[in-house]
């Protein structure tokens, strides 16, 4: 038999305290702990604490994997080009929020606009988001980046397909063979 006193309970008999271990489910808003140490000497290594732990969420709570990769942006120096990546790419695949992503690699095109992977990957984003025009513009810049990147060749092979172009789906399915085989 337990008796209780207040918030207080204890077994009649011996008089041990009883404690209750079960979980309760958690109410209301849970909010990203600032983990990141506090005196390292320079943002930039704040900057990459952050994005360490970025890369250790990003499997497990994309949430905070998000907040993370955020905060390495808002720190680093100088612009952050994996956690561009990284973020973009966790938001469309993983979060289903690909227009949030468009806007996170547009913003990563600012400061690296001649890099081909950006380009593929706001193209994969816009193809996404049905936007196939945009998609075939951003797949061709990457290519007249990095005329060796397949998979953009491939999925211009694809979306030529789609709009019923075969001569377009011929030519990129083509290259694709050449640069794979």
């Amino acid at each position: 038999m337990a008796v209780r006193s207040g918030r207080s309970q204890w077994d009649a008999a011996s008089g041990q305290l009883l404690l209750d271990f079960e979980v309760a489910p958690i109410r209301g808003d849970v909010a990203f702990l600032d983990s990141a140490p506090r005196n390292l000497a320079s943002r930039d290594e704040q900057a990459e604490e952050w994005f360490v732990l970025a890369e250790q969420l990003t499997e497990t709570d994309a949430v905070g994997a998000e907040q993370a990769y955020r905060k390495v942006l808002e720190l680093a120096p100088s612009p952050h080009y994996h956690a561009y990546i990284n973020l973009g790419v966790l938001l469309c695949e993983v979060e289903s929020r690909c227009d949030d992503a468009l806007s996170i690699f547009d913003g990563a095109l600012q400061h690296f606009p001649d890099d081909a992977l950006l380009h593929f990957n706001r193209a994969v984003v816009l193809e996404e988001l049905k936007r196939y025009d945009a998609a075939d513009a951003a797949y061709q810049r990457c290519l007249e980046l990095d005329s060796g990147h397949a998979d953009a060749h491939f999925n211009l092979a694809r979306l030529s397909e789609i709009r019923g172009d075969k001569q377009g789906l011929v030519r990129h399915l083509s290259a694709y063979r050449r640069l794979v085989g």
